[in-house]
């Protein structure tokens, strides 16, 4: 068994011994586990997370042009809500 730390900014080192054990180079991605009553988290080594999710979103709708422009829509909402004065088209203005 091996320990670990967490710094304050919650970083945390693999320890040597099991670095070599999982075969861990730079660059692997981590996924963590956490069980049901919270007690234990397992680790598992992605080597390629693109096959990880490969068929996960099967959507044939779900394009990068569609979700960049609801990204956008999303931001510029944000962006309009933070300022005092609203954009051209907004509800308020229109009927104005």
């Amino acid at each position: 068994m091996s320990l670990s730390r967490v710094s304050k900014k919650w970083l945390t080192t693999i320890p040597s011994d099991v670095r070599r054990s999982l075969g861990l180079n730079e660059g692997d991605f981590i996924m963590w586990e956490v069980n049901a009553s919270k007690t234990c988290a397992t680790i598992k080594v992605v080597r390629d997370p693109i096959k990880y999710l490969k068929g996960k979103y099967s959507d044939p709708k779900l394009r990068y042009e569609v979700v960049e422009e609801t990204v956008d829509k999303i931001v510029m909402g944000f962006t309009h809500a933070n300022n005092r004065t609203r954009p051209p088209n907004s509800p308020s203005q229109q009927g104005r």
